[in-house]
């Protein structure tokens, strides 16, 4: 079982995922970046997606969303893998795609 934990450097929520496609919780109510928290939007906004995504998708999903919320990744890195996830889920709903750009954004891209 892969378990991916992630912390912005003690800001921002905290973020467990078991398997990569079972979130097992955010830890609200610290403070973080603007990009910080618009990632961990992103994150429960794919949550309630997830069921929409082709298998395929799922595991570009999967693949790329923790590059995206590891704060210590390039941000060039970062911007990659927000690509990546915001192809898989152009398909599966428009209102995250909006999101997506505000974390690009963000990111510096």
């Amino acid at each position: 079982m892969n378990t991916f934990n992630f912390s912005h450097g003690g800001a921002g929520d905290q973020v467990n995922m078991v398997n990569t496609s079972n979130s097992i919780g955010i830890v609200k109510g610290q403070t973080g970046t603007p990009a910080d928290q618009a990632i961990a939007l992103l994150m429960r906004e794919v949550e309630e997606l997830r069921g929409r995504l082709t298998p395929e998708a799922a595991r570009t999903v999967d693949g790329n969303l923790p590059v995206v919320a590891d704060g210590t990744r390039a941000p060039g890195e970062r911007l990659t893998a927000l690509a990546a996830v915001s192809g898989a889920l152009a398909a599966a709903g428009q209102s995250v795609l909006g999101l997506i750009d505000g974390v690009r954004q963000l990111l510096g891209g």
